[in-house]
């Protein structure tokens, strides 16, 4: 851990940061064989209706690996000080949630290679507009319509 215990998300996200330039998150990002690390959710918008309650975190594991995601939010958590780490591991989510995460306001702290968050991004956008009438299709389906 980093020092003592970081009390609010915005302190945790500038913690992040800090490991970014320091290469923690490298290091943590090799260890767990990820290939993007991204900071999303309230605590990067500037003017949020409400406070930040947590870390929203998105990261993707390389192909293969052995997607160990409780030692990941473990060491998660000792990096920065702060239990509030909310996870979301972009290999499983759905449509929706991975182009929430990977949206514009997003911030990239790890990238593996070069233009990968970019990349990432785009087709996490693009997915979520083409397929946005089969999700209005299931919702109309589900209410009896």
């Amino acid at each position: 851990m980093l020092g003592v215990m970081t009390t609010t998300p915005r302190a945790t996200f500038e913690r992040l940061h800090g490991g970014v330039e320091s290469g923690a998150v490298e290091r943590l990002c090799v260890k767990h064989d990820l290939d993007l690390l991204v900071v999303h959710g309230s605590v990067v918008i500037e003017a949020p209706l409400r406070p930040p309650a947590d870390l929203d975190v998105a990261c993707r594991f390389r192909r293969g690996s052995a997607q160990d995601v409780i030692g990941l939010i473990n060491d998660l958590i000792d990096l920065t000080g702060f239990d509030g780490v909310d996870l979301l591991v972009l290999n499983t989510a759905g449509v929706v949630a991975t182009a929430r995460a990977l949206g514009p306001q997003s911030v990239p702290l790890y990238e593996a290679e070069r233009s990968l968050f970019t990349l990432a991004q785009i087709a996490a956008l693009t997915t979520e507009m083409e397929t946005r009438h089969l999700r209005l299709l299931d919702l109309k389906l589900m209410a009896g319509r």
